[in-house]
């Protein structure tokens, strides 16, 4: 069983570099298409702000730390995956927009400013796949446990908002599904790291402060 267990969370240098392209080469197709649409469609805040956001997170996933053990077991890289390209599903050019561009914006920009502030706490410490690097308590994680996580929800609420359809919401709740699945693992592994249990039992919440 422990011989098993090192196979799955094995982190060979060849397996690193070729996830760090596939980040890249995702993010970066991505970013033209949203910004060729946004160039055609200036008030489209909200797309710009998703590019801004994808392009922030690729550069620091390409310059962290090399982990010590990764959980490559298929639905941990398959809701990884997923949480690396959902954007490709978007529907740029829906057309209901419930709440006005501005505010779905504003709600971007909080979840934005909210997840460089968590991303800024971890550091090179930062990465996709469930994963050890070292236990991080500062900063934004004094308050949540995956404080990451609670940006990210507050910036897609704000972009379907202002940008919904049955596809955009189909894959907004299908991400969000994914992400928990993402922590639950993430929890998982981070449990061999000495001090995590005292960490969890003092930072109760792991996303939503009082709820979850």
């Amino acid at each position: 069983m422990g011989e098993d267990n090192n196979k799955v969370y094995a982190s060979s240098a060849l397996t690193d570099v070729l996830f760090r392209l596939y980040v890249a080469v995702a993010i970066l197709y991505f970013v033209i298409v949203a910004v060729q649409h946004w160039l055609q469609h200036p008030e489209h805040i909200t797309i710009l702000l998703v590019a801004i956001v994808e392009t922030i997170t690729a550069i620091i996933i390409i310059f962290s730390r090399r982990a010590l053990r990764r959980d490559w077991r298929p639905l941990s890289v398959l809701v990884s995956g997923f949480s690396l390209v959902y954007f490709l599903a978007l529907d740029l050019t829906a057309t209901l927009h419930p709440v006005p561009e501005l505010m779905g914006a504003s709600f971007q920009l909080t979840g934005l400013a909210l997840q460089l502030y968590a991303k800024l706490s971890l550091g090179r410490s930062f990465g996709v796949l469930p994963a050890t690097r070292k236990l991080v308590t500062h900063g934004a994680y004094r308050w949540l446990r995956h404080p990451i996580y609670f940006g990210y929800f507050i910036a897609h609420l704000g972009f379907l908002m202002s940008n919904l359809s049955l596809q955009n919401f189909a894959v907004i709740a299908l991400l969000c599904l994914a992400q928990i699945l993402r922590i639950q693992r993430e929890e998982e592994i981070l449990l061999s790291l000495p001090g995590y249990r005292e960490y969890c039992a003092r930072v109760r919440y792991r996303v939503v402060p009082f709820i979850y």
